[in-house]
């Protein structure tokens, strides 16, 4: 983990060479943020299993649509005792004021979408230590690190010294910021394919139970997890679990001829940008299923088997090949973030092919 000023100076010039936002998600002490291809972020408070934790998003551009919450407790910790929030907030030991009109509140959970409210609550935690609740002592929001992570937000969405940054703020008007990157266009084939008859069924299945070179199959073939789902109405998808883990199985997939002979074909997963931690473009498809009526692949990848951290991906087959549109990943395992809630990296909109549209060989 780094966290270089000069390489936040020359992040508004390098975005905006490019055709989409390089995703990113970083740590500082005790705050994530994430941001995906549209300059969307998120940041969070960590570690969330204290029960405690404040997240700050925001969009790119004018239309920001900022939201702050602060929460107690969650699906993983259930319903947790004690007093309302909204009463029982220390900060720094001092209790904290909050004018509410514009917050909506429950008992455990303070949230607002009200841009001048977050503004004045940042600027009145922003330097501070810690917000803990007055009787649970260990339920802490450490805010050391909230200030570089909301810098980099700025950066990323172009922000800095204007009067929109929630750090650096200068007097460069709200509406001089660079507007957010174009949402990817993915089209989905202009009809499902034709069902796989029983034949081709056990045909597949056999061929994938049996012909897959063990050399790339660790599994023996007696514990192989085999599936098989029609890609078009000459092709099927093989997928074949290969390799087993503790909560995982990793699949090798196959685009192959739906009649003997079988000739498949090695599907292989390329993602348009490097994830975090890694240096390569290239995603094993885990625990993955298929739905051939929209010709949506997903993959689910657990870190550990509470399933609060890991990757999940969705992935749209056009007709040629598939295509990412939706990437998530939570790295922090601190039981806060179930699966439907990992911050999104890569997001896009998948759309019916327009009709009598011709689609180009690639």
């Amino acid at each position: 983990m780094f966290y270089c000023m000069k390489w936040l100076s020359l992040a508004p010039l390098l975005l905006t060479t490019q055709l989409y936002a390089q995703p990113l998600q970083k740590t500082f002490d005790s705050w994530q943020i994430t941001c995906n291809n549209l300059n969307s972020c998120e940041a969070r408070s960590l570690p969330g299993n204290n029960g405690l934790a404040m997240t700050i998003a925001r969009h790119a551009g004018q239309g920001d649509s900022p939201l702050l919450r602060i929460d107690y407790g969650n699906r993983y910790t259930g319903e947790l005792p004690g007093g309302p929030l909204q009463d029982n907030l220390l900060l720094d030991d001092q209790r904290l004021r909050l004018d509410l009109k514009h917050w909506q509140t429950t008992p455990h959970h303070l949230v607002t979408d009200h841009r001048i409210s977050i503004n004045e609550f940042l600027a009145q935690i922003m330097d501070s230590g810690t917000l803990q609740l007055l009787y649970r002592a260990d339920a802490q929001i450490p805010l050391k690190g909230l200030k570089a992570a909301l810098l980099l937000m700025d950066e990323v969405q172009g922000r800095v010294n204007g009067d929109s940054a929630w750090v650096r703020r200068g007097d460069r008007p709200g509406w001089d910021v660079p507007a957010a990157p174009a949402i990817p266009q993915i089209y989905q084939p202009e009809r499902p394919p034709q069902p796989l008859t029983p034949d081709e069924t056990r045909g597949l299945i056999d061929f994938g139970s049996l012909q897959i070179n063990s050399d790339s199959c660790s599994l023996d073939m007696q514990r192989r997890e085999v599936s098989v789902s029609p890609l078009t109405d000459d092709k099927a998808l093989l997928l074949v679990g290969c390799e087993m883990g503790a909560y995982n199985i990793i699949d090798l997939a196959f685009e192959i001829t739906r009649q003997p002979p079988y000739i498949p074909q090695h599907i292989t997963l390329t993602l348009p940008f490097a994830p975090p931690g890694r240096s390569d473009r290239q995603l094993e498809p885990i625990n993955a299923e298929y739905d051939a009526v929209s010709g949506e692949l997903l993959t689910f990848s657990k870190t550990r088997g509470l399933g609060d951290c890991g990757v999940a991906t969705r992935w749209q087959f056009n007709g040629r090949e598939f295509v990412l549109s939706e990437y998530a990943q939570e790295s922090t395992c601190d039981a806060w973030n179930s699966s439907d809630r990992w911050p999104t990296l890569w997001v896009s909109r998948v759309e019916n092919q327009p009709s009598g549209s011709v689609e180009l060989e690639p």
